[in-house]
């Protein structure tokens, strides 16, 4: 599947300047084998462990996987308004490889694309190399890219890593505040 017409979209709709944007990668250590970490890596997977993940499923082909098509709001987004919905596409889906794509559009602020790849690390731990790279697309956009500096990006992803392996060890999700 494309995703082309989605961010041709996305940047028509862009300000004429270039759009600023960045890009950070973080490696996780978790606690699991890779066969055991991809499925909670999926829009409704993820509901199992990360805190205020709500996604809104609109589309997903028959098994899941590339294609699938949600919705998110986020109170705390700088784009966000009543009726504001982040527009999300699992672009890639590959088990066999650890490799997962997604982008997600938030009309008038940004794009973002969220590439995971994960490789076996021993027996049962996994690291996951996570490249997250946000582009503006309005004003709400340029202050997202602009907050998103490499010492805020390494504790979102430790704070995800911290979720995570606390769901593969306990089962549980952390408490709200945690």
């Amino acid at each position: 599947m494309t995703v082309v017409p989605l961010v041709t979209a996305a940047l028509a709709a862009a300000p004429p300047d270039a759009p600023e944007r960045v890009s950070h990668v973080y490696e996780q250590h978790l606690e699991a084998a890779p066969d055991r970490v991809l499925p909670l890596l999926t829009p409704l997977g993820e509901r199992a462990w990360a805190s205020g993940w709500e996604p809104d499923l609109r589309w997903e082909p028959p098994g899941g996987g590339a294609g699938t098509l949600f919705v998110t709001r986020h109170p705390g987004h700088p784009a966000a308004r009543p009726g504001s919905d982040t527009i999300w596409l699992l672009d890639t889906w590959e088990p066999a490889a650890g490799h997962v794509h997604y982008v997600h559009v938030t009309p008038g602020s940004d794009v973002t694309e969220i590439d995971i790849r994960l490789r076996a690390d021993g027996k049962d731990r996994t690291v996951a190399t996570v490249r997250y790279t946000w582009t503006a697309l309005g004003e709400p956009g340029l202050a997202l890219v602009r907050s998103k500096t490499p010492e805020s990006y390494r504790r979102f992803m430790q704070e995800w890593e911290r979720e995570l392996n606390h769901y593969l060890t306990t089962g549980k999700k952390l408490p709200e505040g945690h």
